[in-house]
């Protein structure tokens, strides 16, 4: 029953103790902090066999990505061209 109640005191305290650093004393942290999970993330993914899981997952995104970008490119086409279409008709009808 402790431990909970001395974890959770221990991470307010840490949060505020974080908070009331000077920004850029706690950007340097924070990048500092990135950038060692970053690199365990780079190091772990190099360990995993290459038919692994996240490793099948992360070769696909830049694929996803690009589709997305051209899904939302189509998407954007066609918003400009119903919003001109919807221009046209508003000139063709006269208001009562």
């Amino acid at each position: 029953m402790k431990k909970p109640i001395t974890l959770g005191v221990a991470a307010a305290a840490g949060l505020l103790g974080l908070g009331l650093l000077a920004k850029g004393r706690r950007e340097r942290f924070t990048h500092a902090i990135g950038h060692r999970l970053r690199g365990r993330m780079e190091r772990m993914m190099a360990s995993l066999p290459e038919n692994s899981p996240p490793r099948l997952v992360m070769s696909v995104l830049p694929q996803l990505r690009e589709q997305n970008n051209q899904i939302i490119g189509l998407l954007r086409e066609q918003n400009a061209l119903l919003a001109a279409k919807d221009v046209r008709t508003n000139v063709a009808e006269p208001e009562s």
